[in-house]
């Protein structure tokens, strides 16, 4: 070990994970702001730190290399179509649900006015960008160092529901199915994460589909019922996944994805 090596150095990674859900907490219970100012600061808190933690721990070389991963995205195409059937079948599974249990008379589907799906479009891409930075770009490869890919994913689900929770006292959501929704993302997420040999693009694709398509399906159910569908659903696909490829997420164990590492080829 190098005995030269600064606190920052050795503890980048749990300063990450313990100031990101309390900084974005502080910012929704403590600003007096309007929500869009408070729903930005509180997402610009996981790609900031990344990027600040990044920069004082590893230098600027290790910056540059996570910021990369924002713009690889030459990827098999296969990942593409499974990623969009993957993001936009559990928002349809939602849907049927609400359905299913009464809460909706029938299966939705509406088409938003073309100026709210631009805003949306702009908004939710900020969204993405910033969170998956943060969350796959950088806490989790870090995890996968000494960690199971279940237990990681486990982790970063309980700091991102933390965050959501912080949402949620913003806009009004149950904080019960705000806090567990991000749980079963997060393990869809890191499997994804896993098969594309850590590939930020494809964890920013599911991410902004998953939250672009309700205004499509969803529309109409009150909030509650809206977000308690899709929690029940990402907790089933999680389940289905551990299930099937069990605490590593995957068939085989495969190379680790390397902490600095982009791919820019997957097959």
């Amino acid at each position: 070990m190098n005995t030269n090596s600064t606190f920052i150095e050795r503890h980048a990674l749990t300063i990450y994970l313990i100031l990101t859900p309390l900084i974005s907490l502080a910012i929704a219970v403590f600003l007096p702001l309007p929500i869009e100012l408070i729903v930005l600061l509180m997402l610009l808190v996981p790609s900031t730190l990344a990027i600040l933690l990044t920069a004082l721990a590893e230098g600027r070389q290790s910056v540059a290399e996570l910021l990369k991963k924002l713009f690889q995205w030459r990827i098999n195409i296969k990942w593409y179509g499974i990623t969009l059937m993957l993001s936009v079948g559990m928002i349809v599974i939602a849907d049927a649900l609400a359905f299913l249990v009464g809460w909706s008379p029938t299966i939705q589907f509406h088409i938003p006015a073309s100026s709210q799906l631009i805003a949306n479009f702009i908004l939710i891409l900020l969204v993405a960008v910033l969170e998956e930075l943060g969350w796959r770009g950088y806490a989790l490869p870090r995890l996968m160092i000494h960690r199971s890919p279940l237990s990681s994913a486990l982790i970063l689900g309980f700091l991102w529901g933390l965050l959501h929770i912080g949402l949620g006292l913003v806009d009004g959501r149950p904080w019960l199915p705000t806090f567990l929704a991000p749980f079963g993302l997060s393990i869809v997420m890191t499997w994804l994460f896993l098969h594309t040999r850590g590939s930020l693009a494809m964890a920013m694709l599911f991410h902004f589909v998953f939250d672009y398509t309700p205004q499509f399906l969803l529309f109409g159910l009150p909030i509650e019922q809206a977000v308690w569908t899709q929690a029940i659903v990402s907790l089933a696909v999680a389940f289905i996944f551990i299930a099937l490829f069990g605490t590593n997420l995957q068939r085989s164990v495969k190379e680790p994805v390397m902490v600095g590492a982009g791919q820019s080829d997957i097959k």
